[in-house]
């Protein structure tokens, strides 16, 4: 007589009680894993359109601004004055007035973060938005009595990334939130 071996229920109990505890460890990981990766991607797309409208600038010997906009998806995309990056951003030549596109301006790249969940806090100094000049510094407005570094901070849940922009208009990302304080420093 053949005797059939099969799992007993006991072994499947203890199968599944390993599986839970495995779980239990690797999902938590997997998300902050997904998290790190969803700043990192917003974080580089808006400093990629940073570093884009400096060499622009450079490259044309004209302003070249980069403003939060909220109909990125249009045919002629413009500024919108009290928005916010996360809505999504336009860089153009700036050839009229700062930070509106008018007249002659012409539009060089739209971007908007492809993350839900995600919060972009400029300093006040680049609440409408950054303009570069023909050398690649960053314009200072008429009111600044001194040149000074700005940020844009990043978040998504409790990841923080920083986008600091110095007063020539380098652009380098730290992996941590700033505050006026160390930026000015």
């Amino acid at each position: 007589m053949k005797t059939q071996r099969g799992t007993t229920l006991m072994e499947l109990m203890i199968t599944l009680s390993i599986a839970a505890i495995l779980m239990s460890i690797a999902v938590p990981s997997f998300q902050t894993f997904t998290r790190t990766n969803r700043i990192a991607a917003a974080t580089n797309a808006l400093s990629s359109a940073l570093q884009f409208a400096r060499s622009e600038a450079v490259t044309r010997g004209k302003m070249v601004s980069v403003c939060p906009s909220t109909n990125t998806e249009t045919a002629t995309p413009t500024c919108t004055a009290g928005a916010s990056l996360t809505s999504g951003w336009l860089v153009f030549v700036d050839d009229g007035t700062r930070l509106t596109v008018d007249g002659t301006d012409v539009r060089l790249r739209v971007g908007m973060p492809s993350v839900a969940a995600l919060t972009i806090e400029p300093a006040a100094t680049l609440a409408s938005g950054i303009s570069y000049g023909a050398r690649g510094d960053v314009f200072k407005d008429p009111a600044e009595t001194t040149a000074t570094n700005r940020y844009i901070n990043l978040t998504i849940d409790t990841e923080n990334r920083c986008i600091l922009i110095n007063f020539i208009g380098r652009v380098r990302i730290k992996p941590a939130a700033c505050t006026p304080a160390e930026v000015d420093s």
